[in-house]
């Protein structure tokens, strides 16, 4: 039976907006964003359409550029379904050549720049391209993996290489050079169901997967619908272009609006208001914990009086919501929890802080108990699935239907991994995100807890890492931390650990640490281990990676960083020395 929770004024807005759009699209699917920036540059041609540094293209000079590309491929036999790999650092090129790519149906599927050795390899396997695309500053570990790919070098194009670094591959500013600026004959022959990239998941649970995008996925109204983007605004976008967020949501979003797209080549919190200053920014995308760095550093004389009034993401923390918001003078703050390989996710439109959406029916998204420890599903007596009730932490379930456009992964039994039937009645399909998530009312509203996985089981009790982190990141020394879950020899479950990074001229003093989480924390829930590095590890999304220090763990035989060990008799951390770590070997340890 399907719940249905009356839609608020601005949720109600969003519905009837949005209905419009895709009764338009059922009508005309002939559609991708090859076929809007032409219809753009027959529009506005004029209107700024890019800025990057000192660079800005206007919305005729990024259809030209994109023709050439399209134009060349044609040249060389690109033909519609062909794939060609892009390995590149943020810069213009990184949307001209898709654009074109696209005009030609082709597909292109994005490299994260950030992999190497076989990470890397497997990424351009699973991709199977006809070409590869790749700019100077990828030449050094792409050339560590060619002879791996089995891949003629004349397949391989290299772009933007000012440093001129050394390759044996194609100059592809050159080969573009004497190609025409006609628009091809092939742009129309798009249409919104068509197969168009593939981006690749960040690989926090093995080896990165290729999830499938088509033209209605990439052109999905929902980021320039929550906006309200007008072509007089300017979406700045500190993320990397090969992730969905800034890929989908910020370029995707612009076209659809005919807006400007202003980026760099990589987040700088040092110069990001001075962008939002230069590129007169009226919105900005985030992620991760990119608003925390902004609170953390000195006041920019580049804020007053500034442009920026929204803002559109998800993983802003409930700690530093109000804060980030009051402090810059944002008006509206947009959270959603979506996915790169997902069937739907959630928005909050109500601006309300630490949660990522509502609920509002039942037959689109489900929470349901979880064994957090074995992942298994809790049933009733039925055999389906038990649903959350408010106040309950369970999996996310985001029912699969054909309005959900999901495609999965290229990998198809990848994708078979992730689909659950059966779920709440026979023969239901529901996809699996891997996230716990809190219901908190009647009214459906969710918070996110804890990816599964992430979630650790100590002294018979669950702990949450985002939970602590949350608390610990209160402590006025503490720029950032990272809490997961270590295992002890001879002990059940894992112990909690957590890494911290200081603020600039603080020192980590343990017994100020030690009364702080005292205060705060419940005794299980306590970091048994806390390790001080100088700089914490990030996903090329700027969220933070827990599979590293998971394995490298307390071992201080291997790492040079200092680590402090809990005693819960004195209450007290201390540094762990050789005799204490040969005592936790042996699974001796006073906890």
């Amino acid at each position: 039976m399907t719940n249905e929770i009356p839609l608020t004024p601005k949720e109600l807005d969003y519905s009837k907006r949005a209905t419009r759009i895709y009764k338009e699209r059922k009508k005309n699917p002939n559609l991708s964003i090859g076929i809007l920036v032409e219809q753009l540059a027959q529009k506005i041609p004029s209107n700024y359409a890019v800025f990057y540094e000192d660079i800005k293209w206007t919305w005729q000079t990024l259809n030209n550029l994109g023709n050439k590309v399209a134009n060349y491929f044609l040249k060389i036999g690109c033909k519609p379904g062909d794939t060609i790999a892009i390995m590149m650092e943020n810069s213009p090129e990184i949307l001209s050549i898709p654009i074109g790519i696209n005009k030609i149906q082709g597909v292109y599927s994005f490299i994260n720049i950030n992999q190497r050795q076989k990470a890397l390899i497997h990424l351009f396997q699973i991709s199977e391209p006809k070409w590869i695309v790749i700019d100077g500053d990828c030449l050094f570990s792409f050339k560590e993996i060619f002879k791996e790919l089995d891949f003629k070098k004349n397949k391989v194009f290299v772009i933007n290489n000012p440093k001129h670094n050394d390759h044996i591959f194609v100059d592809l500013e050159q080969e573009l050079e004497q190609v025409s600026e006609e628009n091809p004959s092939t742009t129309f022959n798009s249409y919104l169901s068509d197969v168009c990239m593939y981006i690749f998941t960040s690989g926090t649970t093995g080896l990165p997967k290729a999830a499938t995008q088509s033209n209605i996925r990439l052109l999905n109204p929902f980021g320039s619908l929550i906006l309200k983007l007008t072509q007089n605004d300017v979406v700045y976008c500190p993320l990397p272009l090969y992730h969905s967020h800034a890929r989908i949501n910020g370029w995707g979003s612009c076209v659809q609006s005919g807006c400007a797209f202003a980026f760099r080549k990589r987040f700088s919190a040092s110069n990001f208001w001075k962008d939002i200053k230069k590129f007169k920014a009226t919105c900005f995308l985030y992620i991760g914990e990119i608003p925390r760095y902004l609170l953390n550093r000195s006041k920019s004389e580049y804020v007053k009086n500034n442009t920026l009034k929204k803002m559109f993401g998800l993983g802003l923390r409930k700690d530093i919501w109000g804060e980030f918001k009051s402090r810059f003078n944002i008006e509206n703050i947009f959270e959603f929890y979506g996915a790169t390989d997902g069937a739907g996710g959630l928005s909050n439109m109500e601006g309300r802080p630490g949660m990522i959406g509502r609920i509002t029916s039942t037959d689109t998204i489900v929470i349901v108990k979880t064994n957090q420890d074995t992942g298994e599903y809790f049933k009733d007596e039925k055999g389906f699935l038990i649903g959350c009730k408010p106040g309950e932490t369970g999996m996310m379930l985001v029912k699969i239907s054909k309005s959900s456009n999901f495609l999965g992964y290229k990998d198809k039994s990848e994708t078979k991994k992730k689909i659950l039937r059966n779920v709440l009645q026979e023969k239901d399909t529901y996809f699996i995100t891997g996230d716990l998530v809190k219901l908190h009312d009647d009214n459906g509203w969710v918070s996110f807890a804890d990816r599964i996985g992430d979630t650790f089981r100590w002294k018979g009790e669950n702990v949450a890492t985002l939970e602590v982190e949350n608390i610990l990141n209160s402590l006025p020394e503490i720029e950032i931390c990272n809490v997961y879950g270590v295992e002890i020899p001879q002990h059940e479950g894992r112990a909690g650990m957590v890494a911290i990074k200081l603020k600039e001229s603080s020192k980590f003093n343990p017994k100020k640490f030690a009364n702080f989480i005292i205060e705060r924390l419940p005794k299980y829930s306590i970091p048994i281990f806390v390790r001080v590095q100088k700089e914490l590890e990030f996903t090329g999304t700027h969220k933070l990676r827990k599979i590293n220090l998971r394995k490298q763990g307390y071992d201080i035989t291997k790492l040079k960083d200092t680590i402090y060990l809990w005693n819960s008799s004195t209450q007290s951390y201390k540094i762990l020395d050789n005799d204490n770590y040969a005592n936790i070997l042996k699974g001796k340890m006073n906890d």
